[in-house]
Order: C-alpha cells, then structure tokens, then sequence
C-alpha cells in the first residue's frame, strides 16, 4: 500500500474525493492522516464488518460489491484500490464501475497480484491432488488491457516482487485469510484438507523452499496509475 500512496499523493490535492475499492479496515485513511493528507475518503467492502471497522477511521464506508458500487456518475476524484482487483469475479465490470464514478480527468491508482504469487504455494500443492488450491492470477497485461477496454488511458504499470516469510503453512493460510484471498472461489481449500494432507503439505513445501527465514511467499504485485479522459 505504501507504493500507492506515494503515487497518490502526486495527483491528488486535499480536499479530494478518493473512494477506497476493498477498504478493509481503513487503512488508506489511517495512512493518509499520518502522512497529513486531507482526502475525503469514502469506502467500500464487500464485509459488513470490515466496514464497520473502517467507519473508526472517519470513513463513511458502505457494503456492496465493487461491480455495483452505489455512487452517481462523477462522484470522485479518483479511486484507491489496494490488493482487491485480483478477487474479484468480474473485474472488467469493477473497471466499468470505476470509469463510470470518477470525474473526467480522474486518477485511479490500483495495485493488484498477478501471474507467479504463491507459485511455492502452487508447487507444494501440486504433489498432493489435481485440484485448483491457488487462484490462476493473470498475467501481467491482464488488468492493464482490461482498463482500457473499459475506457481508462493506462499512464503507468509496475512490477514489483514481495517475498515474506512464515513459520509453517498454518501461519501462512491464516495470513492469506487475512488479506481476503478466501473470498475468490478456488483461491484456497484449507477447510476441505484432512490433517495428513495438511501435513503432507508442509512436507512437501518445507522439502522445497525451506529458508533460514521460514517459508517464503512471493507475491508478484502490479501498480497501475489510470485517467478517465
């Protein structure tokens, strides 16, 4: 989130309307009071309770899907999203959304996971059964193609790979839940895994990528920086 908000801060001035896409628990605005930038954020999530809890930040954050989200034509000067773009079942129709929302001129500045996150994760599953565990996460001109399908000028795309480590795959799952990476169909089964599967898991992972560090995670991460003509 960090990167984006650097971005951000080069485009948008106070006083601006920002709607946060997959706001969790606010943390844009929690970042933004600390960095002293004085943006109107509105959010939205998909959880009630996320939303609930973002409302602590001073956000007037509202429940709905980002494929319809609730807001007139124009409304916002721009729009956050932080790691949401890659759960979503119909992200072209989030990218219409967003178009549709933001003022002529409007930036959007998006970040999103894209082929080769958790591929250690992939790879340890794959010894186990044929079943998809990890979501297929698009390739890197996925979402930029899709923006100006929907009728965005793409200004910036960057890559960028974050590794982080985990004592054992329970730490590991528990972080992934977290994040909502469980609220994409397919994009993690450990509820549907016996004991022994979880511990063949954590063989078959540990045989391959231990690290003094712990587990590794990569995470190939896309930054797009987006303007509605």
């Amino acid at each position: 989130m960090g990167e984006c908000v650097k971005l951000a801060k080069n485009f948008w001035q106070d006083g601006a309307v920002i709607l946060d896409l997959g706001t969790g628990t606010g943390a844009l605005a929690e970042r933004a009071k600390k960095s002293g930038l004085k943006w109107d954020i509105y959010g939205l999530d998909l959880s009630f309770d996320m939303c609930n809890i973002a409302r602590t930040q001073d956000i007037r954050a509202v429940t709905a899907n980002a494929d319809s989200i609730p807001f007139s034509e124009a409304s916002f000067d721009g729009v956050f999203s932080s790691l949401m773009l890659q759960w979503a079942n119909d992200p072209l129709a989030v990218f219409k959304e967003m178009l549709r929302i933001v003022k002529p001129g409007g930036k959007c500045v998006l970040s999103t996971f894209i082929y080769g996150t958790l591929e250690e994760l992939r790879t340890a599953f794959s010894t186990l059964d044929n079943n998809r565990h990890i979501n297929d996460f698009g390739p890197p001109n996925y979402f930029s193609a899709l923006a100006v399908h929907a009728g965005f000028r793409v200004l910036s795309s960057e890559e960028t790979i974050v590794t982080e480590y985990y004592p054992d795959v329970m730490a590991l799952m528990q972080g992934l839940k977290s994040i909502g990476a469980s609220t994409k169909e397919g994009t993690i089964r450990k509820g549907m895994m016996t004991p022994r599967q979880l511990k063949a898991l954590e063989q078959n992972y540990r045989s391959r990528f231990a690290h003094v560090d712990g587990l590794p995670a990569t995470w190939q991460v896309m930054v797009l920086l987006l303007e509605k003509p």
